[in-house]
């Protein structure tokens, strides 16, 4: 059997919980670009690509866009995203984030938000997921400090979230933008529902909730 058939096979079985549980793969989005595209009736051949993003500059000259590549080799995709820099006009532009770091395979994208109204920092929602498994997808803010040159994954958000909803209730984040300097907002929405196992859902409608990059917090907005 060769790899694109034995990938779409492996893809077939994949179809449902793609579909129902997942945000759809696409073919040109650098948030989850992927090797093989659902177009409602079946899966397309596994194909390599690569997307980026349009070039996004902070109020300080800054420049930035992301890219994001997918391979398939050996039986297998793999996605490796890589975040951009340019500090001025006319500078060269240098990688600032590359994931995966050490070569490992599985699906990963970014989406570019923005810069913050200082132009100081540039935010952006690293996505993941696993091929031809039926792991759902899971997002890390991304915040780049054009002050240090250093790009984070913002881990703390999750433990934050947790700390907030509970342990066992189920959610979906996703980051909005920027609230001020320190300050992010992320949605959080209802997960949809998994007949596999008993779900617990704790937030019924969509709401906006404030992450406090330095108490590593998040709070209820509430109008200004």
């Amino acid at each position: 059997m060769n790899t694109a058939v034995g990938l779409l096979l492996v893809f077939a079985s994949w179809q449902a919980a793609a579909q129902d549980a997942q945000p759809e793969l696409s073919a040109t989005d650098t948030s989850y670009l992927g090797c093989a595209i659902w177009t409602g009736k079946e899966w397309t051949p596994p194909t390599a690509r690569s997307a980026r993003t349009p070039l996004v500059e902070s109020p300080k000259g800054y420049r930035a866009y992301t890219e994001v590549k997918v391979l398939v080799k050996n039986g297998s995709c793999e996605n490796s995203t890589t975040l951009y820099v340019a500090r001025g006009a006319g500078r060269a532009f240098t990688i600032a984030y590359a994931e995966p770091r050490s070569g490992s395979g599985g699906g990963n994208g970014i989406r570019l938000i923005g810069w913050s109204a200082s132009g100081d920092k540039l935010l952006a929602e690293i996505n993941f997921w696993k091929y031809f498994t039926d792991r759902g997808f899971w997002h890390v803010p991304l915040i780049y400090d054009a002050s240090t040159g250093i790009a984070s994954e913002i881990r703390g958000l999750d433990k934050a979230l947790t700390r907030q909803f509970g342990s066992d209730c189920e959610f979906e984040s996703a980051i909005e933008g920027w609230r001020n300097n320190e300050q992010i907002l992320v949605k959080i929405s209802r997960p949809p529902e998994d007949e596999s196992y008993e779900q617990r859902f704790c937030v019924t409608e969509q709401r906006l909730l404030v992450y406090d990059l330095r108490k590593d917090t998040a709070q209820p907005e509430t109008a200004k």
